[in-house]
């Protein structure tokens, strides 16, 4: 296969923080490679890099032969490379026509040319084999069909090389594999693709070679068909890591949060379970069934239809998260960008801020206890940082996602919610995060979380609770966990028939 893409010797840093030290990469006409890496182990930034989004501090690009120097996303779109961002830039009140054409309309004396916009999106979205209308609102869309728009974009440009930078990160995975099939079918209509992503069954399923990266530097690749799990793993973290979830059986003890007849919403139907001391119990589902709902009634971020929640036997009136708060009820969010973090904050401030609203009332908020506290939780939970005073939106996905957790139990909870708790981290940060889940577990407390992955699911819940359609439709005790019983319990074709 002829070379199409060669980065040699590129470093990268931010200030004092080094985030690549020479790394260098090769990628042939018609190949799918894929980088892996732990969060903050460069993979992003390469790709932005090779994207011409962010300048490299030192190395050599060579494109098709030549030295590409790209000044800006425009001289790499020139070249005829693309990227599709794992947080999706479109615009929901635009069409998909105009999102397509953004920035680069067409025109005809003066005035959109809306004819050639829409055979623009038409071309595109006919290479993806996908038969939405290009005057449909992005805003109706669903975040797999948005995806498809973000690809289509890329494609309108006449990419050749393709980078996608953690694509299934806010998709099932039925909607994932769909997405992979897509990416196949476009490496074989003779676009090169490169593929970023923390889910390692992707990366066996469709790449031809797997290139890693650990600390900024080449730690290795593996070309298929060697390409497995636990090659990949090894890798990844620099050893061999055989079980991902470390699942710990404990003694559970009595009923702490119970929900009763709790009607999120009139989509919904009431629903009634409980949590006991030192129980992980995961909901389950296909996206859109409704569990995101649920975790949002718990933590007060909607207000439910009906529906009462109990504490250690005693009712709690949950009107907004303050009150959740105040009752002993912490929530991971499910989108850290939007909802889990403010990007100019410090890691000190962004963990002290559940607690800030007490401290006010006090009129007196000791900057030096935030630091230490902040300090204590970076050591506990492995947070990689230049100090608590970095802001958290200069983390890697992972490393936030530590500093939500560090948020969420500096108001020491007795009931811990989580909705997609691993979400775009990398491989060695979720053993940690699972590890975390279980010592909390075993100190008592009362864990409820949501997860999209169904292997996830099954690796650490002590108990599923299985949504279809804002029913829950099933329970399933860890005896019983199996893939078929929980896509029984979650599908609804399967509920028609029952």
């Amino acid at each position: 296969m002829t070379q199409l893409l060669e980065v040699s010797g590129i470093s990268k840093s931010y200030g004092s923080n080094q985030v690549l030290y020479g790394v260098s990469l090769s990628v042939s006409e018609g190949e799918i490679v894929s980088i892996v890496g732990e969060n903050g182990a460069g993979k992003s930034t390469l790709g932005k890099i090779i994207a011409g989004i962010t300048q490299q501090d030192a190395g050599t690009i060579t494109w098709r032969g030549d030295n590409l120097h790209c000044k800006g996303p425009g001289d790499a779109i020139n070249a005829g490379i693309g990227i599709v961002h794992q947080e999706l830039s479109l615009v929901d009140t635009l069409t998909i026509a105009e999102n397509i054409s953004l920035g680069r309309e067409p025109r005809r004396m003066g005035f959109l040319h809306r004819a050639a916009m829409k055979e623009r999106a038409c071309r595109a979205l006919a290479q993806l084999h996908c038969d939405l209308s290009p005057e449909r609102r992005v805003g109706t869309l669903s975040t797999a069909q948005k995806q498809l728009v973000e690809i289509a974009r890329a494609l309108s440009y006449n990419s050749r090389l393709l980078i996608f930078d953690e694509p299934t990160s806010s998709l099932s995975d039925h909607e994932g594999a769909l997405l992979l099939s897509v990416i196949q079918h476009l490496q074989c209509s003779g676009i090169t693709i490169l593929y970023i992503s923390h889910r390692l069954s992707e990366i066996t399923r469709i790449s031809h070679r797997a290139v890693a990266l650990k600390d900024g530097r080449n730690s290795g690749e593996v070309a298929a068909p060697h390409i497995d799990h636990n090659r990949l793993i090894s890798l990844i973290v620099g050893r061999e890591l055989r079980d991902l979830y470390g699942y710990r059986s404990r003694p559970i003890g009595e009923p702490v949060f119970s929900v009763n007849e709790l009607k999120p919403s009139p989509q919904h139907s009431p629903c009634s379970f409980t949590v006991r001391a030192g129980e992980i119990v995961g909901i389950a589902g296909l996206i859109g069934s409704g569990r995101t709902e649920v975790m949002e009634a718990l933590y007060g971020v909607r207000t439910p239809i009906s529906g009462t929640i109990k504490l250690h036997g005693a009712a709690r009136a949950i009107h907004s998260p303050h009150d959740a708060c105040q009752a002993g009820i912490s929530l991971v969010p499910e989108s850290r960008k939007e909802q889990g973090i403010i990007p100019s904050f410090s890691i000190a401030e962004s963990i002290a801020v559940n607690t800030l609203a007490g401290a006010s009332r006090r009129l007196l908020r000791s900057k030096q206890n935030e630091q230490m506290v902040a300090e204590t939780q970076i050591r506990t939970l492995g947070i990689r940082c230049t100090g608590a005073s970095q802001a958290i939106g200069d983390l890697s996905g992972g490393n936030q996602q530590k500093v939500i957790l560090a948020k969420c139990l500096s108001t020491k909870p007795a009931v811990l919610l989580l909705d997609e708790p691993t979400r775009g981290v990398d491989v060695g940060a979720r053993r940690e995060i699972y590890s975390l889940l279980f010592s909390l577990a075993e100190q008592g407390m009362a864990v409820l979380f949501v997860s999209s992955e169904m292997e996830e699911a099954l690796g650490i819940a002590d108990r599923l609770l299985v949504m279809c359609e804002g029913s829950i439709t099933g329970e399933i005790t860890r005896d019983q966990f199996s893939e078929e019983a929980i896509m029984t319990l979650a599908s609804p074709h399967s509920q028609e028939a029952a």
